[in-house]
């Protein structure tokens, strides 16, 4: 049967798109009065949580991306509350400049223990809602190119979820305590996501 999701795919591209795009946006110097070049390279420099929050949400979303790339290969169509628990993780997906943002204002400051925790309770709801989503076309099996194939690595992709949901939770935690680990863990977090989610055939896809 002909593949039905294409302007879903299209659309949820797009939501991508702009979502890195806005990460960038955040990041400038606005102009200021007295600048030289010693200090407009000290500005530069003091940026740097900016830069490390960029790079580390940029790094996030590709991985959303690229897995959710993945799960509408296994989908030749797209029922009501398949389309609607996309939105979801489209919706968290866009915000994610707000937490970004948030984190690379407070890190240094009194406040940074509770930017910490949004930023990594946040990501950790975006790994939520891709969740739901292979859940719910789990109970649709119907719209599965090829069940044979399609079940196994949806239900391998749920329990990857399920154990990255519980170390976000974990990381949450540990940020009201110690937030220069819990931020460095987020680091290690998309790496396990790039690891954990390379399935053993994309060697060989073109």
């Amino acid at each position: 049967m002909e593949k039905q999701t294409t302007r879903l795919e299209a659309f949820s591209d797009g939501i991508f798109g702009v979502a890195i795009t806005l990460l960038a946006i955040e990041i400038g110097i606005n102009e200021y009065g007295g600048a030289n070049n010693i200090n407009l390279w000290e500005k530069i420099i003091n940026k740097w949580p900016d830069y490390f929050s960029y790079f580390n949400s940029f790094a996030t979303v590709l991985l959303i991306w690229m897995g959710h790339n993945k799960i509408f290969k296994q989908i030749r169509s797209a029922n009501h509350w398949i389309i609607l628990l996309n939105g979801l993780v489209l919706l968290l997906v866009v915000l994610f400049p707000y937490p970004t943002k948030t984190v690379s204002t407070f890190i240094g400051t009194n406040a940074e223990n509770t930017a910490v925790a949004f930023y990594v309770a946040f990501t950790g709801s975006i790994t939520v809602s891709m969740l739901l989503l292979n859940l719910c076309i789990l109970k649709n099996k119907k719209v599965l190119v090829n069940q044979d194939k399609s079940i196994p690595w949806i239900n391998g992709m749920i329990k990857r979820q399920v154990i990255g949901i519980l170390f976000y939770i974990a990381i949450t935690v540990l940020a009201f305590y110690y937030s220069k680990i819990a931020i460095i863990l987020t680091f290690f977090m998309w790496v396990f996501w790039a690891i954990t989610t390379k399935d053993k055939d994309d060697d060989f896809e073109n």
